[in-house]
């Protein structure tokens, strides 16, 4: 593994011909409006560019203009590539099938502080908010057009990672690659109109979810979990179900747990002070000081009582 620049990276991308394109699995908005974005950067570029993701994309980002030509592992017909460009993961794991199908030079993307290093070579921006934050930071800097379907895509990855601007991760940095998504002709109320979407199924989902909300360490954590008949309603869309905890007064510590099976839990952190990244590290996951995740394997009881025991 070798941590590279910005020169290196684009020297990289000059030289390979032929690029495979990925994101992690349960991709996030982070993931897919960097993936679709960079996608038509680099076939402006003259780039062959295959997008493949081995998970479902979520249907409110097909508004992104490029999104019906990602690709599952199964579509793919010839996975020879001068590189395997993998975007917003911070593990080897996290891109499923794609990484063993898939036998190119890997070059990584990303801005999680716990990224395992895995790739061959690796450009890291901890300090970035989102993927995206860099991915138009690295095209202002090398001089690529930013289209405004790239705008737009750029705009919703950042945005979405940072809770539209919200979040203690939003940067002077963050705001000015935001402003220059619209000055490009990103469409921020479009984007939000899509991404915060929901149905009056979702909502009545939601009114059981609520039903599950516990608080512990004298109110300082909080804790909303998902069955696995809950998931079964909502699928993996879960956006926005911590964030029915995060804001409570005496919180620090919202955790979503949702249900993979009897004996798996996959889990969400958020904090305002407290650093989460080093409570999921201890369960062999990692994100963010302030936004975390790991899995469990236990049942969801199983899973808070676990977290509990390594909360101080």
């Amino acid at each position: 593994m070798a941590i590279i620049t910005k020169e290196a990276l684009k020297n990289a991308l000059d030289e390979a011909q032929r690029i495979i394109l990925t994101v992690h699995v349960h991709p996030d908005g982070d993931a897919i409006g960097s993936m679709v974005a960079f996608y038509e950067a680099l076939s402006n570029e003259g780039k062959e560019v295959t997008m493949v993701v081995d998970d479902t994309v979520p249907a409110k980002y097909s508004f992104l203009a490029q999104v019906a030509h990602i690709k599952q592992p199964s579509e793919v017909l010839d996975w020879q590539a001068d590189m395997l460009l993998v975007l917003d993961a911070s593990t080897f794991e996290r891109i499923g099938k794609v990484g063993s199908l898939c036998k190119a030079p890997i070059f990584n993307i990303d801005h999680h502080i716990s990224n395992s290093q895995f790739a061959d070579s690796l450009y890291l921006c901890p300090e970035f908010a989102a993927t995206g934050e860099i991915l138009t930071y690295l095209c202002d800097s090398w001089g690529w057009p930013i289209t405004p379907s790239m705008a737009n895509a750029l705009y919703m990855a950042i945005a979405t990672d940072c809770g539209f601007f919200r979040f203690s991760n939003t940067t002077e940095q963050t705001l000015r690659m935001g402003a220059l998504c619209v000055a490009n002709g990103a469409q921020p109320n479009i984007v939000s109109e899509h991404v915060e979407v929901t149905t009056a199924a979702r909502i009545e989902v939601m009114k059981e979810a609520l039903q599950t909300i516990q608080f512990f360490k004298a109110g300082r954590v909080a804790i909303i979990a998902l069955d696995e008949a809950l998931m079964a309603k909502v699928g993996d869309d879960t956006d926005g179900y911590v964030d029915l905890i995060r804001n409570v007064d005496t919180v620090d510590i919202a955790i979503l747990l949702k249900a993979v099976d009897a004996h798996t839990t996959r889990v969400s952190l958020r904090a305002k002070v407290t650093d989460v990244n080093a409570i999921a590290n201890q369960f062999g996951g990692g994100g963010h000081v302030k936004a975390a995740g790991c899995t469990i394997n236990a049942n969801i009881q199983g899973a808070i009582e676990h977290l509990l025991a390594v909360i101080a």
